[in-house]
């Protein structure tokens, strides 16, 4: 899998004022979290958001470097966003040991959705219950996501963890019975009352006028 690259600065203060200071510098407040330790960085927010448009919400692995050259391979842990404005106000990185295997989470990406045997034939409707999935493996197989063909799903069949693809050197955790998306059966609206009233009055004979009653009302 492709691997990105992101310069990183050693926070050596921190606190509230600190961070407003950064993010007015144009800097973003950091963690890193390695083996047993933890430590206060800070990052551009334009080569932040850049490297944020080049991974597309999948999972990928980011080389951070700091001012003295020292390296560490980490996740993009977690993503904080200003409750009202789009700006982040703080990420959290997760260091990986190189060579040895890991547990993460993936996004995963439903194919073929518009030749669904089940909505396309038969009106069902497609139900993604799981947006991404747990898995370990070493940081060398680490996929960005994992893709689900859709195209044979009937009404009332699904897709579990047992069945995703095989990947390699990729272990699937969590339960294998675990729903991931299904074809719910299509739901029909129930007539309203105007719509009811409609019908029962078209449903209702037309009486057959006599030729006597006819006579009468000539006369």
């Amino acid at each position: 899998m492709q691997q990105y690259t992101l310069k990183i600065a050693t926070r050596e203060n921190t606190g509230r004022g600190v961070a407003r200071r950064l993010r007015a510098e144009g800097k973003i407040p950091a963690s890193l979290y390695g083996q047993g330790n933890a430590r206060s960085i800070s990052v551009s927010a334009v080569d932040f958001r850049d490297l944020n448009r080049q991974i597309g919400g999948g999972a990928a692995l980011v080389e951070l470097t700091d001012e003295k050259g020292d390296s560490a391979l980490c996740l993009v842990q977690e993503v904080q966003y200003h409750a009202v404005k789009s700006s982040i106000d703080h990420i959290d990185f997760q260091e990986v040991e190189r060579g040895h295997a890991f547990t993460t989470k993936v996004p995963v990406h439903l194919i073929h959705e518009a030749d669904c045997l089940g909505v396309k034939n038969d009106g069902g409707v497609l139900d993604h219950k799981s947006h991404e999935v747990e898995i370990r493996c070493r940081p060398s197989k680490l996929p960005e996501s994992v893709e689900v063909d859709v195209s044979a799903l009937a009404v009332g069949g699904a897709i579990h963890i047992r069945d995703l693809p095989v990947l390699d050197e990729v272990e699937y955790l969590g339960e294998p019975d675990q729903v991931i998306v299904s074809v719910q059966h299509p739901t029909v609206a129930p007539a309203s009352e105007d719509t009811a009233e409609a019908v029962a009055a078209d449903e209702v004979p037309a009486t057959k006028v006599s030729d006597d009653a006819k006579e009468d009302s000539e006369s």
